[in-house]
């Protein structure tokens, strides 16, 4: 049985080690000069006083930038706490010592990782440059990826001190995954008619923002001044919080990266037949009927034993069984039938956007070695697109994917589902920016990071994480084999982000110019590629993208003219 290791809190009273921290903090700055990008101050901001206690950071690897790692922003989520809005965080005595993660929120042993594994996940990290509390930086709320069923702050990918340099308070935030983050069952609305009745992850996230509100003033930051954003998932989760009338105000900005869908119809379900349909999944599961008290009594390391002598553990099963693909529930509480449509005028009025796809989002989620014949390539194509999104492709499409290689032909299989899903998500920012008074960007990360197997997963999913949380290392282990133009791409992609974050507009001097999204434009994006950023109205590939965007506009039953909120003639 795998056991769930229980962090131990390291809490620390001494004002010698106060003294000592600062200390610390000050003498990197002197042996490494002013620091990176364009803060320059002498002694960040060491301690803070925050909802629970004092908490005190540790220098980051980046001059003149502090981490806070693992703040608790809500309590323990085990027992009866289940399926609930998680409770208060639990006050602490002394000083909280922030020098490691927390631990990750219940969810199945990464073996890449020994961080602790528990229900008290919901906990935050924070690297800020900020020298006073006076000093009300921009706030980047970043959200991990993961399917919703796995990740944390700690992913390697998002750590985000070199993004912090640039005069940006970023604070990192965990959420309720799996089954425990979205199950809804008809007994919730029994339980809480007027409350919750999934969507608990969603929740977890709230939170983290009246945290943020009520807290990140003490790092420097600037409350009236946040951004949320975040890759796959939690490009998904920050589409989520456009859609909930429960973030409404806590934030004015969304940087959204490889949310499959966007704006456009995605995976969101009516409670009854979400309810209904996770009710049955885990009466199959148990082989009798199941109840909400059933599944509080199950402890916490039972979660994580392998189900009846399986390789999945009971997490796992349960995450395949009730929350794969439909993870936004309709319950009237956290969201209703008006607010997940995104589709009317004025949704994002007084918001600033940036919304985009990698060039290549499957080939790092699937198989990497696997050959098709021409007749399988096709049947694949067929049957690529998701049940959740509109429209799909037919016989048309196979000349525009035509190869003579087997391992082309699996390739270019994916392709065709992430070239899709690119016009998806530039329909949906084209529309958003034509119906609301906002300003809205789009890009196309066409920019191949180092490492096995480069030529077949190119502009994979994830890949441009390193470079818009500035993660990447020339010195560290578990880094890729960066080369010039990777350090090039993150300099760009860094500027682009934080300038974002500061004022809504992605310019400044030190980049190429990065047009909107507008009914004039042609649909215009930002390409990344091979080190650089240039703007572009198609891919090198248009005739692919005028297939696939006719295809998008019949499932969603619009015209041009309805995209760029024109009269249809």
């Amino acid at each position: 049985m795998e056991k769930i290791v229980k962090k131990t809190t390291n809490f620390k009273k001494s004002a010698e080690l106060r003294r000592a921290a600062k200390g610390l903090a000050l003498g990197a700055l002197m042996t490494f000069g002013q620091g990176f990008g364009e803060m320059t101050h002498a002694a960040p901001i060491i301690e803070a006083s925050v909802t629970g206690g004092k908490v005190q950071g540790v220098p980051s690897d980046t001059p003149g930038v502090t981490q806070f790692l693992g703040i608790p922003f809500a309590g323990n989520v085990s027992g009866e706490n289940r399926w609930k809005p998680a409770p208060p965080v639990k006050a602490w005595e002394g000083v909280l010592m922030a020098d490691k993660w927390g631990d990750q929120i219940l969810q199945d042993v990464n073996k890449q990782s020994e961080i602790p594994i528990s229900d008290n996940g919901l906990n935050l990290s924070i690297w800020t440059p900020a020298q006073h509390t006076t000093d009300r930086l921009p706030v980047y709320m970043l959200i991990h990826g993961g399917a919703n069923r796995l990740g944390s702050a700690a992913m390697k990918d998002l750590y985000a001190a070199q993004l912090a340099a640039k005069g940006v308070v970023v604070v990192s935030v965990q959420y309720r995954l799996g089954a425990l983050g979205w199950l809804s069952l008809p007994e919730m609305a029994k339980e809480n008619p007027s409350g919750p009745k999934g969507n608990f992850g969603v929740l977890d996230l709230v939170d983290a923002l009246k945290w943020i509100q009520a807290n990140v003033g003490a790092f420097g930051g600037d409350p009236a001044t946040v951004t949320i954003g975040g890759q796959s998932a939690g490009g998904e989760n920050t589409v989520a919080l456009l859609r909930t009338p429960l973030a409404k105000g806590l934030f004015k900005r969304a940087f959204i990266q490889s949310s499959f869908t966007g704006f456009l119809p995605g995976k969101v379900v009516d409670f009854s037949k979400k309810s209904q349909d996770n009710q049955k999944a885990i009466d199959n599961l148990f082989g009798r009927e199941t109840t909400l008290a059933d599944l509080r009594s199950i402890g916490s390391d039972a979660w994580l034993e392998k189900w009846e002598g399986g390789k999945e553990t009971l997490f796992g099963v349960m995450a395949g069984a009730v929350a794969t693909n439909q993870f936004f529930t309709i319950d009237d509480y956290v969201y209703t039938r008006d607010s997940v449509n995104l589709l009317q005028p004025g949704d994002f009025d007084g918001l600033d956007i940036i919304i985009g796809q990698t060039a290549d989002e499957y080939t790092g989620l699937r198989p990497n070695d696997l050959k098709m014949t021409r007749e399988e390539q096709e049947k694949a194509m067929l049957s690529a697109i998701r049940p959740h999104q509109v429209g799909n492709v037919d016989e048309k499409v196979f000349p525009l994917y035509a190869t003579d290689d087997p391992s082309e032909a699996y390739r270019l299989s994916l392709r065709m589902l992430n070239d899709y899903m690119f016009e998806y998500v530039r329909v949906g920012a084209e529309y958003a920016k034509a119906h609301s008074k906002s300003n809205v960007y789009l890009y196309y990360w066409d920019h191949w990071p180092p490492g096995k197997d480069q030529g077949f997963r190119r502009a994979w999913h994830a890949g441009d994480n390193w470079y818009f949380n500035g993660s990447i290392r020339a010195d560290k282990p578990g880094q890729l084999p960066w080369t010039d133009p990777d350090f090039a791409m993150r300099d760009i992609a860094l500027s682009y982000l934080s300038n974002f974050v500061k004022t809504g507009d992605p310019n400044g001097n030190d980049v190429p110019h990065w047009g909107q999204v507008t009914p004039q434009s042609g649909g215009q994006f930002l390409r990344f590629h091979e080190g650089g950023a240039a703007m572009r109205t198609s891919t090198i590939y248009p005739t692919r993208d005028a297939y696939l965007r006719k295809k998008v506009l019949e499932g969603i039953g619009m015209t041009e003219a309805d995209v760029r909120g024109e009269p249809n003639r």
